[in-house]
């Protein structure tokens, strides 16, 4: 499967079956709480689309699967975006219990990681503690505000709740990861500008 380079989409456009498995197996691979998320990610779109900001799809999303408490795994660089969200959710009614990356201080030497700074005290990101304080506290949706690449999947790997991301970082364009694709400029520079792009 190479679905990136697909010509056609024509599993979208015409209900056309590339994958070599069965409409069954397929199905099959949904079990109850799946199907509950589907419902409510389906209805999100349908009923909000080109309507909603992300954010408001989660908590329009959060609120149709009757949730009471969310968990929100933060950046530090993105700790004031991550208290908006936070406000705007519990605005709305819901408990949310956030949690930053830099939970419990612990130097990178601690785990020989690489740093900025080398010879300094920088603390690491603690993905699975951020993960293990959401279990703890019985979130049942959590979502993801800057985390960065990798962390954001032990983080994900580690949750009992399931995982969106709010936010995905990206610091040379501010939090807009999408935008290195819609520039040409960026295009370019990265050797993906099509052909006859000037």
């Amino acid at each position: 499967m190479n679905c990136a380079f697909c010509p056609h989409h024509n599993c979208y456009t015409k209900g056309q079956n590339c994958s070599g498995r069965t409409e069954e197996e397929a199905l099959a691979l949904y079990d109850e709480e799946d199907k509950k998320i589907m419902l409510a990610a389906a209805a999100t779109e349908s009923r909000n689309y080109l309507k909603m900001t992300r954010l408001e799809e989660v908590l329009f999303f959060a609120q149709q699967l009757n949730a009471k408490k969310v968990g929100i795994a933060f950046c530090i660089g993105l700790a004031a975006e991550a208290r908006f969200c936070a406000q705007y959710l519990q605005n709305a009614g819901l408990k949310v219990e956030s949690v930053c990356c830099k939970n419990c201080g612990i130097d990178k030497d601690e785990l020989a990681l690489e740093k900025i700074k080398p010879g300094q005290f920088e603390a690491m990101c603690n993905p699975r503690m951020q993960a293990e304080l959401l279990n703890k506290a019985g979130t049942e949706y959590n979502f993801i505000v800057g985390l960065c690449v990798g962390h954001d999947m032990v983080f994900t790997k580690a949750s009992e709740a399931p995982v969106s991301t709010l936010i995905a970082k990206d610091r040379v364009l501010a939090n807009n990861p999408a935008g290195a694709v819609y520039s040409r400029y960026w295009r370019r520079k990265l050797g993906i500008l099509e052909k006859g792009t000037v």
